[in-house]
């Protein structure tokens, strides 16, 4: 059975009906539901690797990237695409014509790759507290294969997900929060995100003291330390405000 069959299949064994995301169609998924996908280190020829749109980064990904290829945060900015929204920072893994990281003997940062790569074709969506996963119609893959007995839920455990879902969460209620404060669009909110936020090379915290024992205690340090002194840089660097 193709990938296109297969993905044909995922849509009408959904219940539910699509919705549109992203200027796409997606089908919500329950983790009952069956998932005909088939990935693993090696990758395959589809896009999830090579010919697809950036992948935007979390600094709690970041930090994985970094750790695992053995790059300074300023080294990876070398190798990634980076902009700016609201004065928010984004920094972009590319996929033109393939990711930085893919090798012929597939993907050199496996244990540390993105939510989405683990995820793809499949997406997220994140509202009202909780995380729906999709399937949307764009991401055709053919690593879509016949896997009967294989759920979401399967799925989502074979990709090792749920840490990484919990920290994109907590990383999407600090940008809403930070969306609220209404700072100012302009470089130098960009540098302090970048310093305070985004580079694991920078200390999470003043207190050195209590040094966090993870990279997930790490990140949830760093922006309970950036929600308080955020606002209060910018206070300074736009005395208008």
């Amino acid at each position: 059975m193709g990938g296109d069959s297969c993905f044909e299949d995922m849509k009408k064994q959904s219940k539910q009906k699509t919705i549109r995301i992203a200027g796409s169609d997606a089908v919500p998924l329950e983790p009952s539901e069956p998932v005909q996908l088939a990935c693993g280190t090696a990758g395959c020829s589809a896009n999830c690797c090579a010919d697809g749109p950036h992948i935007i980064l979390n600094p709690y990904e970041i930090a994985l990237i970094c750790r695992a290829a053995g790059l300074s945060y300023e080294d990876l900015l070398d190798v990634v695409e980076t902009d700016r929204v609201n004065g928010f920072p984004l920094v972009m893994l590319p996929r033109e014509p393939a990711c930085h990281f893919w090798t012929d003997a597939g993907c050199r940062i496996y244990e540390a790759r993105p939510l989405a790569c683990r995820l793809f074709p499949l997406g997220r969506v994140f509202e009202n507290g909780r995380s729906a996963f999709v399937l949307p119609d764009r991401n055709h893959c053919t690593g879509l294969v016949p896997a009967p007995d294989r759920t979401l839920a399967d799925y989502l455990r074979e990709q090792d997900t749920e840490t990484q879902v919990r920290m994109a969460d907590a990383w999407i209620e600090f940008v809403t929060e930070m969306e609220h404060l209404d700072l100012p669009d302009k470089p130098v909110t960009s540098v302090a995100f970048h310093m305070l936020v985004y580079s694991p090379d920078t200390p999470p915290s003043t207190d050195n003291a209590h040094a966090p024992a993870t990279a997930e205690e790490r990140f949830l340090l760093r922006l309970a330390t950036a929600r308080k002194q955020l606002p209060r840089l910018m206070r300074i660097s736009s005395p208008q405000r």
